[in-house]
């Protein structure tokens, strides 16, 4: 009977005609160029994943996004001893978004996100690359929004 069930539900999920919010489909501009500074990786990263919106084929407006990010780790808390307990990471990006040379918007995007300390400092690595990744996906998505309103 549970699988009726779900079988009933996936297929009048599958032909409901889903299609993504933001596809490129429905984008009515292009990104021209995307301005970073070379030495910073974290802008390098949202270009890599703004890049499909320079594909556009039925565009109004053409647009030029300028990006300046930067990431920091901090210490939120300490123990007794002076060690770390918990560590802060902030990603703040700047975005100048341009049409005809002229600025249309401009916004300043924070994200952050706390976590302890662990001993093994391999898997304190992997993690903070892993939080650092959820925080640009976040700016990304925060930076799609801005665009197509």
């Amino acid at each position: 009977m549970k699988k009726i069930i779900l079988f009933l539900v996936f297929l009048s999920l599958a032909s409901c005609g889903y299609e993504p919010m933001f596809s490129s489909k429905n984008q009515n501009f292009l990104i021209e160029e995307i301005i970073y500074n070379e030495n910073d990786p974290i802008s390098l990263k949202i270009e890599k994943k703004l890049k499909y919106l320079t594909l556009a084929k039925n565009y109004t407006k053409i647009i030029k996004l300028k990006l300046n990010s930067e990431k920091k780790i901090n210490i939120s808390s300490k123990d007794s001893k002076g060690d770390p307990l918990v560590y802060k990471m902030t990603v703040n990006s700047d975005i100048e978004i341009y049409s005809n040379d002229k600025i249309i918007n401009k916004k300043s995007i924070i994200k952050n996100f706390s976590y302890k300390n662990t001993s093994n400092k391999f898997n304190l690595s992997q993690y903070e690359k892993t939080i650092e990744k959820n925080l640009i996906q976040s700016i990304t998505d925060d930076i799609i929004l801005i665009l197509y309103n």
